[in-house]
């Protein structure tokens, strides 16, 4: 799972990984009580989702320094997006409010993809490779894969509203040379001049390569 989030809380984890948790232990007296509870098992905790380096994006700018404060954003987004939905087996027993509240959840729209859909820190290089690439290229905070919720490719920025608005907007022009980024195939043709599939399509088969 860090290999998605980079840095994340127990409670982030907590919230992916056993959402039900989130609708136990409300009998603790204090809502520190019911945190303590709920995140104990998670600290430290990662899934293995079998990902090479080069396949996790790279680490979130001035975590260290900043206390983390966009790539927890970042996570809160991936979260809303995933919509995690709780084993109502889990939460027999509790109040009856903690029952309801996960009902509701699990009666909610659906959200898109997995964990391991996402990706974080990811550069869309306008020129270079993907490893290396080149000045100027655009870094998406997010990138979602999830075809089977019909998202074959999203690029998703998340602002604290700590940037200027020159630079936020500069960021638009960087995705779209990302855009206008063409490749050859084996063949030696330009992938973009013969392809029958969408645009979209083409930007999945390039984010995988």
């Amino acid at each position: 799972m860090l290999g998605v989030l980079k840095v994340a809380t127990a409670d982030q984890i907590q919230r992916l990984a056993s959402p039900h948790l989130t609708y136990r232990h409300t009998l603790k007296k204090t809502a520190a009580l019911r945190k303590e509870a709920r995140t104990a098992s998670h600290r430290g905790v990662a899934i293995d989702l079998d990902r090479e380096p080069e396949e996790m994006g790279g680490m979130p700018k001035s975590a260290g320094r900043s206390g983390a404060s966009h790539p927890m954003a970042v996570n809160e987004t991936v979260i809303a997006l995933i919509r995690p939905k709780p084993d109502l087996d889990l939460v027999a027993g509790e109040p009856a409010e903690a029952v309801a509240a996960a009902q509701a959840a699990v009666d909610a729209p659906k959200g898109i993809g997995t964990i391991t859909s996402y990706a974080t820190e990811v550069a869309l290089p306008v020129k270079g490779t993907w490893k290396n690439p080149a000045i100027g290229s655009a870094r998406a905070d997010v990138v979602v894969i999830a075809p089977d919720d019909d998202v074959p490719l999203l690029f998703i920025e998340v602002d604290n509203c700590t940037e200027e608005a020159v630079l936020t907007a500069a960021k638009f022009d960087k995705h779209a040379r990302f855009f206008k980024r063409k490749e050859k195939d084996t063949d030696g043709i330009e992938i973009c001049e013969r392809r029958n599939d969408s645009e979209t399509q083409f930007l999945v088969r390039l984010a995988r390569s």
